[in-house]
């Protein structure tokens, strides 16, 4: 159920025992109930709907509250795309559940080539711009259910659920080909052009997604060592 919901009927439960309470008071002193409300019901009204407004309204914000924070801690902060310790935790669940159907599901793990020349270049400012420009343009090319995040300064991974291998290398492959051909506008009319190098594998039953994650290193890392801008899976 929505949060905001659930906070909502607790508010309002919690509240509405007020005038309850009053009338179970009046009660243990033998007052007639019925008479009493009939000659309070103004007073009534009010403690009911007057106090159920209120609570409920503080319940809304506080679940609202509630919410924007699970949202910044899900999230980088200079991307807005998720971050690793998200990541980490959608892993898990996406594993255990791939467990229990039998589906697949797969990893792209990429980095962006010599970027510390960039920052060395253009200055930490233009830096972030590229991580900025190059996580807007995979999150449009990702599906919807797919989840990607920044797990290091310049490393991104995206987990695809329901996804074997072929399909995913075809998707980090898309990838690849639109940062290589984004061109990103810098100060003084300059641009700057970044590639990546990739490594994909598919998650084998039984694995801990320590190793699932440590086997996409291992092609990313191959990818680098092979001339970069490539993808490499397995």
């Amino acid at each position: 159920m929505n949060k905001v919901i659930l906070r909502s009927i607790q508010a309002a439960l919690f509240a509405a025992g007020a005038p309850l309470g009053w009338l179970f008071i009046q009660f243990l002193k033998g007052v007639d109930l019925a008479q009493e409300i009939l000659n309070n019901w103004d007073l009534y009204t009010y403690m009911l709907f007057g106090t159920m407004t209120v609570f409920v309204l503080f319940a809304i914000y506080v679940a609202r509250k509630e919410t924007h924070m699970t949202q910044i801690a899900s999230r980088d902060a200079l991307t807005n795309i998720y971050n690793l310790r998200y990541f980490i935790e959608r892993m898990q669940q996406e594993t255990d559940r791939a467990r229990r159907y039998e589906t697949p599901v797969s990893l792209i793990y990429f980095d962006l080539d010599h970027f510390k020349k960039v920052n060395d270049t253009y200055g930490h400012p233009v830096g972030d711009k590229v991580l900025i420009e190059v996580a807007k343009t995979v999150k449009d090319l990702v599906r919807s259910y797919d989840i990607f995040a920044r797990v290091g300064g310049e490393e991104f991974a995206i987990l695809q659920p329901t996804c074997g291998i072929e399909d995913s290398k075809k998707s980090a492959e898309m990838i690849r080909d639109a940062i290589e051909n984004l061109t990103i506008q810098i100060n003084d009319g300059k641009t700057v052009q970044v590639t990546l190098s990739c490594g994909v594998t598919e998650w084998v039953v039984g694995e801990d997604v320590d190793a699932f994650y440590k086997r996409a290193d291992g092609f990313l890392y191959q990818a680098k060592q092979t001339g970069r801008n490539k993808v490499v899976s397995g």
